[in-house]
This record gives structure tokens, C-alpha cells and sequence, in this order.
């Protein structure tokens, strides 16, 4: 998914309770170093929502807020994902976000005793290794980023470069010389144009798109639809356009979620639920 899914959602937050929080109990910060020495025996287990989850409260809780200025570049999947999972935790504590982490532990692993110190501190919890950061290169190996299968074609190169900077005159250009090219994919995301300026946040694109009949309901290689994208993003406008041009609310990504499954805004998700 976050590309300008990250990009879209770096807001500023209003003063939270992170700030000039009280010290974290020891107990907890145990019960919570415990929780991320179980989580690897449990990777293969679980699927990438919840292992995000697990990133986003790990970071809130180790390093607090992420600073919504300094997020990944658009073109930067992976590190977007994680980001705005991150991102996500702004309004919590750090010691609330110990806590829910070791709550979704408990979830996942019924035999563990999150009220058991398991691990002994040693002082300085803030420099312990990063459990997260042996996670990080497994988490997404079944997903988006992997090497070109198929290069892309100069003209696909021009489409996609028009496509990012709105540039319609050139890709009506290109469209009419190759109509097929309407549905090409780019080389690494197998993202459509449609995909991708759904993403971006390009409306002048998709509306352009969906007039020259783009399908809706094309999937990149996490079988995600331009309707996905635009629920992730919080883009109610772009997600009506697709509605109305017959995008599929049930449409299922590889993590089996619908749209409105993978949106946050109430008010969205209401409108994408099939």
C-alpha cells in the first residue's frame, strides 16, 4: 500500500498524551520486553496486518510519535506500509503502547502470562536490540517488492511519468498511438496507472482513466484494487468515481480484506462496506 498512501496521511497531530508523559513502570517495560522476544516464533503463524500492528506499536512504544514530516518517499512501499502503521499510535503513550502490544501478544499466544516478568532489566531498555529490526526483512517477502519480471517498454516509462505529475495531454497522447497501454504494469509493484494515481492522489488521472473505461477493478501484485488504495488513503472522492465506474466493494487482496476492511475512517469505511 502507504506512493502517496504515507504522503496523504502525514498530518499533524494535536498535542497527545506522549508529551511530557510519566515514567514508564519497570514492570511493564519488562512484560513488554518479554512480548517482543515471543513474537518471531509466531511469524509464520500470523499474516501482515498484524505483524504491522506489532511494527506500529513497537516503534510508538520504543521511540514514541513519528514525526509525520519525515515519512518515506512515495515510491517507497515497504518503508510507507510500516510508516503509517507507525503513524497510526501518534495519539498513544509510550507505556499505552507496551501495553497493547503486550495485549495483542496475549491474543496471539494463550499460553503466555502477560503479568509474568519474565525478563529481567538490565536498566536502559530504550537501547535493547530491536526485535522489530530482525522482523523488518521478513515481513513483506510474500508481498510487494520483487525483482522486474518484465521491463517496462520507453512508452510505459513516458505513461507512468506522465501519470505522477498529472500530465494528461501526454498520456491522452500516448493512450491514442497505444490503447493497450491503459492497462499496463509497472516493472516491480504491478500497479496500473489507475493503481497508482489512485495512490498519488491524482484525481485529474483516474477521472481521465475511468472516462477512456480503465478497469476498476485491476490488482497489483498484493491483489489490491485502485478501491483498496483509495480506502487506505482516505480518498472518498476518488473512491466514488470508482464506485460509480463499477469498482468492487468485496474484492479481496491477498490478505483476503475488502476495502472497507482496510480503511480507518469510519465514514469511508460505511460507504465501501458491501
Amino acid at each position: 500500500m502507504i506512493i502517496a498512501w504515507a504522503v496523504s496521511s502525514f498530518q499533524d497531530h494535536p498535542k497527545n498524551e506522549n508529551q511530557e508523559e510519566e515514567p514508564i513502570d519497570t514492570l511493564l517495560e519488562a512484560k513488554f520486553d518479554a512480548a517482543t522476544t515471543r513474537l518471531p516464533g509466531f511469524l509464520t503463524k500470523i499474516d501482515q496486518k498484524t505483524i504491522l500492528k506489532f511494527y506500529g506499536l513497537y516503534k510508538q512504544a520504543v521511540e514514541g510519535p513519528a514525526d509525520s514530516k519525515k515519512g518515506p518517499y512515495w515510491f517507497e512501499t515497504v518503508a510507507r506500509k510500516k510508516f503509517n502503521s507507525w503513524l497510526a499510535n501518534s495519539q498513544m503513550s509510550r507505556s499505552r503502547a507496551m501495553e497493547a502490544y503486550c495485549e495483542l501478544m496475549a491474543q496471539l499466544d494463550t499460553s503466555w502470562d502477560p503479568d509474568a516478568e519474565t525478563v529481567k532489566k538490565s536498566g536502559l531498555w530504550e537501547k535493547m536490540p530491536s526485535t522489530m529490526g530482525v522482523i523488518e526483512p521478513e515481513m513483506f517477502d510474500d508481498a510487494v517488492v520483487h525483482p522486474p519480471t518484465k521491463l517496462e517498454t520507453e512508452t510505459e516509462k513516458k505513461w507512468f511519468a506522465a501519470m505522477r505529475v498529472s500530465d494528461i495531454d501526454t498520456m491522452r497522447t500516448l493512450l491514442r498511438n497505444e490503447p493497450e497501454i491503459i492497462e499496463a504494469k509497472d516493472q516491480y509493484l504491478a500497479m496500473t496507472a489507475l493503481l497508482w494515481a489512485t495512490d498519488l492522489g491524482c484525481d485529474p488521472v483516474v477521472q481521465f482513466l475511468i472516462e477512456n473505461n480503465v478497469d476498476v477493478n485491476a490488482v497489483d501484485g498484493c491483489l489490491q484494487t485502485a478501491l483498496h488504495f483509495a480506502a487506505q488513503c482516505h480518498r472518498p472522492l476518488l473512491a466514488e468515481l470508482l464506485l460509480q465506474a463499477g469498482a468492487d466493494r468485496s474484492a479481496l487482496d491477498a490478505d483476503g480484506l475488502t476495502p472497507s476492511e482496510c480503511c480507518d475512517d469510519e465514514d469511508l469505511r460505511k460507504k465501501l462496506t458491501p
